[in-house]
């Protein structure tokens, strides 16, 4: 029943904001992954997080991914890039609309800045709705995965909303060795990591 509760304040939470031109506030607050951690929808609904907490300094935990293109994704898999994970509640939801705009919008104005940096966006939903989203909302420059299936993500980082089966909303920047240098999960799920902030810690170590 709680279940049934939660994910309907979610719905309500989505379509009450689609009805609203308001923006979604960029947040520099952040809280810890991991069981048992609490994170809000406007406030009054709490929801439960589980799965294995990452922090800074952390190597990145193996999940299996489906890009939006359907190809397998691995995030242990080392590149020679530095990547910044941004990490969406539901697709369905317009604040997540403004975290996937306001990430191609900033990376189409800084490329030449972000050399050297890979993006990726990652949220439960399944990969043909994220098809739709990129689509609809006009997205690139970002690579789209789906933990859609089992979970790993939610899991293997601490960003399982249990009652919702869907991630909790944040960001993080792994090195070149996939070592976690940077994470904000957001206490307030209305509320937008800051993505500049990722960026320049992402700079430093290009």
């Amino acid at each position: 029943m709680k279940k049934i509760i939660l994910a309907t304040a979610l719905c309500f939470s989505a379509g009450t904001f689609a009805e609203s031109k308001d923006t979604y506030s960029t947040t520099s607050e952040t809280a810890p992954f991991g069981k048992e951690q609490i994170v809000t929808l406007n406030a009054s609904n709490k929801f439960t997080l589980s799965g294995k907490a990452i922090k800074v300094g952390d190597y990145m935990p193996s999940a299996n991914l489906m890009t939006s293109d359907l190809k397998p994704f691995d995030t242990s898999d080392k590149t020679n890039s530095v990547k910044i994970y941004s990490v969406l509640t539901s697709v369905d939801t317009p604040v997540c609309v403004q975290q996937g705009i306001d990430l191609s919008n900033y990376i189409s104005k800084h490329q030449s800045k972000l050399k050297g940096i890979e993006f990726y966006a990652i949220s439960a939903d399944t990969p043909f709705a994220q098809q739709r989203y990129i689509k609809n909302n006009s997205l690139s420059s970002v690579t789209y995965l789906s933990d859609s299936s089992k979970h790993e993500f939610g899991m293997n980082t601490g960003s399982q909303i249990e009652e919702l089966g869907l991630l909790t909303r944040s960001i993080i920047v792994v090195d070149k060795n996939n070592k976690i240098v940077y994470v904000q999960r957001v206490p307030e799920l209305t509320t937008i990591p800051d993505l500049e902030n990722a960026v320049d810690r992402a700079q430093k170590i290009l």
